[in-house]
C-alpha cells in the first residue's frame, strides 16, 4: 500500500480528478467531505461517486471542525492535499475576500500540528493564475480578483503554519482546467448548451488569453507535484502546470471543431466585440504539463459524449 493522502475539496471538478491521479499514482486517499451524504446531488454526487471507487469518502467533516481533527489522530498520512476553500460567489465582484479568508483559516494551525504529530511531512495548497504574483503577467503584481486576494491571503497564512509545524510547504497553481464533470455554469457548458438547443452561443470576451489545461492532466501534474515534493528536497514548491495559451475565441472555435464531428451537427460560434476588461487580458501559467502517453481523440471523445449526456 502507498502513503496515505488527506485530500480536501474531492467533490469539486478539480478535486474528483487529482483524487484519481493521486490514486493512479499509488497513494491512499482519504477524501473528507463538508456535508452529510443526503447534501449532495446532481452533478457533485456524479463526482463523488467516482471519487468513492477510488477513495475512502468521509462525509460532515468540515475543515478544522473538532470530527476533522478526530479523523485525522490516529492515522499515519503523508500529506495534506489542500484543494478545499470558500469560492461561494466567486466570480462576483462583491466577493468578501477578508470573510472568505476567515473562513479558510478556521482550524487550519491545529489541522497541520495535528497532521505533523501523525507524521506527515508536506502541506501541498492549491492555488490559482488569479492570485497576486501569478497569471505570468509581472506588471500585474496584485490579485486580480476579490476571490484572487482571499486566495492570496490564506496560502500565506498556510504557509506559516506549516512552517511552524514543521511541515514542507507546496502550491499548486491552476489555471483554466476543461473537461467532463465541470461545472454546469463554465464557459464550455454554455457553448454545449447552446448547441444542443440549435443556438449560436456569443462569446463575450473573445480577446482574453488563458492558459487551457485537460483536467486529466492537470491532475496528473498534481499527483506529480506532490510525489516530488515527499521525495526530493530539490524540488521547487510551487508548481505552475500549463496547457494550451489561446484566446477565448479560439478556444471556442476548438471546442466546437473536436464537438461538431463527434455530435453530427454544426456547431457555430459567434463572437462580441468586447471592449469591457474586468479581469487582465492574459493569465496563464509557466511550465508545459508533461502529455508523453497522452491520448487527446480519447479526451475529447469522453468530453463531449459527456456533455451530450448530462445536456440532453
Amino acid at each position: 500500500m502507498g502513503e496515505t493522502v488527506l485530500l480536501t475539496g474531492a467533490s469539486s471538478f478539480t478535486g474528483m480528478w487529482i483524487a484519481e491521479a493521486l490514486a493512479s499514482a499509488g497513494f491512499e486517499v482519504l477524501a473528507p467531505l463538508l456535508r452529510e451524504r443526503s447534501d449532495y446531488d446532481g452533478e457533485r454526487q456524479a463526482r463523488i461517486a467516482r471519487v468513492a471507487a477510488v477513495a475512502e469518502v468521509v462525509y460532515a467533516r468540515p475543515f478544522g471542525c473538532e470530527a476533522f481533527l478526530q479523523l485525522v489522530r490516529g492515522r499515519r498520512i503523508a500529506a495534506l492535499a489542500h484543494h478545499a476553500a470558500d469560492v461561494t460567489g466567486y466570480r462576483d465582484p462583491g466577493f468578501d475576500a477578508a470573510a472568505a479568508f476567515g473562513r479558510n483559516l478556521t482550524g487550519a494551525p491545529q489541522v497541520l500540528q495535528t497532521l505533523a504529530e501523525q507524521g506527515a511531512r508536506v502541506a501541498l495548497v492549491t492555488g490559482t493564475v488569479f492570485e497576486a504574483g501569478e497569471g505570468g503577467v509581472p506588471e500585474e503584481p496584485l490579485a486580480v480578483t476579490p476571490y484572487g486576494l482571499s486566495k492570496t491571503l490564506t496560502n500565506i497564512a498556510l504557509q506559516h503554519h506549516a512552517a511552524w509545524a514543521g511541515l514542507r510547504f507546496g502550491r499548486f497553481v491552476i489555471p483554466s482546467p476543461y473537461g467532463a464533470f465541470e461545472q454546469q455554469r463554465s464557459f464550455p457548458a454554455y457553448l454545449f448548451r447552446s448547441w444542443f438547443a440549435g443556438e449560436t452561443p456569443v462569446v463575450r470576451t473573445p480577446l482574453y488569453l488563458r492558459d487551457h489545461l485537460p483536467a486529466p492532466l492537470l491532475a496528473r501534474a498534481y499527483a506529480e507535484h506532490l510525489a516530488a515534493l515527499l521525495s526530493d528536497p530539490a524540488t521547487a514548491a510551487v508548481a505552475r502546470p500549463s496547457g494550451w495559451q489561446a484566446s477565448q475565441a479560439a478556444f471556442a472555435e476548438k471546442l466546437a471543431a473536436e464537438a461538431g464531428p463527434r455530435l453530427a451537427r454544426e456547431c457555430r460560434t459567434a463572437f462580441a466585440e468586447q471592449t469591457e476588461f474586468p479581469e487582465p487580458l492574459r493569465r496563464v501559467n509557466a511550465e508545459p504539463a508533461r502529455r508523453d502517453g497522452w491520448d487527446e481523440p480519447a479526451f475529447w471523445d469522453d468530453y463531449v459524449s459527456w456533455h451530450a449526456a448530462v445536456t440532453r
